[in-house]
């Protein structure tokens, strides 16, 4: 759901945590009792250095042992986040999605075996004849993502009965598949849980947002939590930020367009409201939980298995789990740790990739087992550099990036080349040529593998 090139990029890295082995050893049970005093330190430090804007929920022991909200829900106005603030959750929403499914199941309204064409008689035949429910699921349908379509940012109105299908038929429903469905394959995409959502419409016969409100926000007391309509009035509602290069408010998306693959809004307190249904059978039978946290295949790119709307953290046991979501504006992590019970809950309202990444959910868990925070939590360079440009001047951002890459403090910066391109496109944006073509030369020689690298002296 995202096209401009930083959060581009924020896609292809949103699971970079996952990928190193030095997080992937790191147990999730706890030798000691963890340091309240620690975390609270590490996260007003994060906050403080503008990394992490948001709320945060951490329990152990099914216990939350740490809730607290750091920055501004509106920056305008000054209104600080809070723990009861509710954030738009992208796509954690295909957890609640993955739930739906599988209560329909378990009042037998319909099989994971059952195809797209059984539920869905408008959808194409040549396709829905044989992508299975549980093909949707496991994102191992074959069907691409509409967010690679960029036509579909503009087609947003939901004003009409026939959106849902129009939206589908549009691009969800294409002529060929990627791969055989079914297959040990994996492509994470969007279009699965649309076309899942427009399924429980269909066999429930009523709106996809009544559904997940009366089936589950309601039964476990999700009562901070809702289906995003763009002409709706929310109070303690958190507005979205984008903060590369600059901090502003986030481009304008119609969320409601996103449905039943990332439409939800909710709260740290809520989620933990979940986390705790799903130790129990108020939302469904054991059976049927487990079937969700079930490992089966395909395997992503890293070799780990995505389950119904969840995914394994690598390298532990399938003890663990998570879903991350993205959105212009906010970054969201849900993490679990199904055999210990304990549970890492982050909403961000800005983009800032670093406020869920790698290193900040490795330290997480170093503090929880009472350990000290091994990494530094970098900061996107890009960022400092356009404060600077837009204080002293473009002259002084570049002589401070060359000071702090040559320097030990690099190991607290994002440094890249995609950084400095940010840079030379918000100064493309403000009609600077000549400083832009500053930016792209320091590619050239800093990073002359770079992509960006096109740079030519004339």
């Amino acid at each position: 759901m995202v096209t401009n090139i930083n959060m581009m990029r924020s896609l292809q890295r949103v699971t970079l945590f996952l990928t190193f082995a030095f997080f992937l050893s790191i147990g999730f049970a706890f030798a000691q009792k963890p340091n309240v005093a620690k975390i609270d330190t590490f996260f007003t430090r994060v906050a403080q250095r503008g990394i992490f804007q948001g709320s945060v929920l951490l329990s152990v022991n099914n216990m939350p042992i740490y809730q607290k909200a750091f920055g501004y829900a509106n920056n305008e106005h000054k209104v600080k986040n809070t723990v009861s603030t509710k954030f738009r959750i992208a796509s954690l929403s295909k957890t609640f999605t993955a739930i739906a499914i599988m209560q329909l199941v378990q009042e037998e309204k319909l099989n994971v075996t059952d195809r797209i064409s059984d539920i869905l008689d408008w959808y194409p035949k040549a396709i829905g004849n044989f992508v299975s429910i549980q093909d949707l699921m496991m994102m191992n349908s074959g069907i691409p993502s509409y967010t690679s379509n960029y036509d579909f940012v503009s087609f947003t109105s939901r004003n009409n009965a026939q959106f849902i299908r129009e939206f589908i038929l549009r691009f969800c429903a294409p002529t060929t598949l990627m791969f055989q469905p079914g297959s040990d394959q994996f492509n994470y995409s969007n279009s699965n849980y649309y076309i899942l959502g427009a399924i429980i419409e269909q066999v429930t016969g009523r709106p996809y947002a009544d559904v997940i409100n009366e089936k589950i926000f309601k039964r476990i007391g999700m009562t901070n939590s809702g289906y995003y309509y763009n002409t709706g009035i929310y109070d303690n509602f958190a507005t979205g930020y984008s903060v590369e290069p600059v901090i502003q408010v986030a481009a304008y998306y119609d969320q409601t367009s996103a449905f039943s693959t990332g439409g939800l809004y909710s709260t740290v307190e809520d989620l933990f409201k979940l986390d705790q249904a799903l130790y129990s059978e108020k939302l469904l039978q054991k059976k049927y939980i487990d079937e969700i946290f079930k490992d089966r295949f395909p395997k992503d790119s890293t070799g780990n298995a995505w389950l119904y709307g969840w995914q394994y953290v690598p390298n532990t046991q399938k003890t663990m789990v998570y879903k991350t979501g993205i959105l212009w504006g906010s970054r969201t992590l849900f993490l679990r740790d199904l055999v210990n019970q304990n549970a890492i809950i982050l909403l961000n309202n800005t983009d800032n990739e670093n406020s869920t990444g790698f290193a900040l959910l490795a330290n997480l868990l170093y503090l929880l087992k009472g350990s000290e925070p091994p990494l530094p939590v970098k900061q996107d360079i890009c960022i400092l550099m356009a404060d600077i440009i837009n204080t002293k001047g473009l002259d002084s951002a570049i002589a401070k990036y060359k000071e702090i890459k040559a320097s030990a403090s690099a190991a607290n910066w994002v440094i890249s080349d995609a950084e400095l391109y940010s840079i030379g496109k918000f100064l493309l944006d403000r009609n600077d040529q000549a400083g832009a073509n500053k930016i792209f030369k320091l590619i050239a020689s800093d990073f002359p593998a770079s992509i960006y690298a096109t740079y030519q002296e004339k």
